[in-house]
């Protein structure tokens, strides 16, 4: 046992891994279907070592519903600095939520299907971490609208509906079907963007 924690530990992927792994199995059937002994058997690793990289199963789900959103603030807040056109801005918003969704399908189906069987301050984290990224949606939709480019009489109510456009796709959305998400999300903007942009 003590020979495998010291390879375990000198493995800087491996926690990444049982992440991915378990991602895929609470994806598949639901955080509450899932056993420990599944997840041993799926990162061929016994309990100790498991319980040493993830602390337990809630912490494990934590890191598979948290680590998509906190990319996903990070690319937003950084789209938010560095476009200024609140048209491009929504366009670029679009395509880096459709790419990740596309890309981490597995962790979005369970964030989406299981955060709320978080507790605590993990649960706190998440719910934050959504307030600070749909914020970033609502400043530019103001922002458009401060600039006579939108026109949207309830601003959180319009956020809400364009981001739920784009919540759900972790339903359907394949990052290597037929349309590119970045080309779904041009075609959702477009949608949206008619409905919203002044004259």
């Amino acid at each position: 046992m003590a020979g495998e924690g010291a390879r375990v530990r000198r493995d800087p992927h491996r926690k990444r891994r049982i992440v991915h792994a378990a991602a895929e199995l609470f994806a598949a059937q639901g955080y509450h279907g899932v056993g420990m002994s599944q997840l041993e058997k799926a990162v061929d690793l016994q309990r100790g070592a498991l319980y040493h990289h993830i602390g337990n199963k809630e912490a494990l789900l934590y890191e598979i519903a948290v680590s998509p959103l906190q990319e996903m603030v990070r690319l937003a807040s950084e789209i938010a600095a560095r476009i200024d056109d609140p048209e491009e801005r929504f366009r670029e918003l679009a395509r880096a939520i459709l790419v990740n969704v596309a890309d981490n399908r597995h962790e979005w189906t369970v964030h989406y299907r299981d955060f709320g069987s978080l507790t605590g301050e993990r649960l706190e984290t998440v719910l934050a971490l959504r307030g600070e990224y749909e914020q970033i949606w609502r400043d530019t939709l103001r922002a458009g609208i401060e600039r006579g480019r939108f026109v949207a009489p309830d601003v959180d109510l319009t956020t809400r509906g364009i981001l739920g456009m784009f919540n759900h796709t972790w339903l359907w959305l394949e990052p290597d079907g037929a349309v590119d998400p970045r080309e779904i999300a041009d075609r959702y903007c477009d949608l949206f963007l008619t409905g919203i942009r002044a004259g």
